[in-house]
């Protein structure tokens, strides 16, 4: 299922037009990158949990040269499904 399915689907079960729904998925997904940019988790009930994880920085090996070499910091997004969700 693709972006448009997605909306198109959505639209039907809440009897909205496929406009109002792509707003909709805009305000939700931009919710949640906002979100996990600050740091923050979302929790949804049912479904799962977005978490912003942070790794640091650490010493690596460039595997073409051999030479060590530190890595950046970064914040990366993850999401653990629900228990609901597994079971399906």
């Amino acid at each position: 299922m693709n972006k448009k399915e997605l909306i198109s689907a959505v639209a039907g079960q809440c009897g909205c037009t496929q406009a109002q729904a792509g707003e909709m998925y805009d305000a939700l997904t931009g919710t949640i990158v906002s979100e996990l940019k600050s740091g923050n988790e979302i929790n949804m009930p049912g479904f799962g949990k977005f978490i912003a994880k942070h790794r640091p920085s650490r010493q690596m090996r460039n595997p073409a040269t051999g030479q060590m070499m530190m890595s950046k910091a970064k914040t990366s997004a993850q999401f653990r499904a629900s228990s609901n969700l597994k079971d399906l």
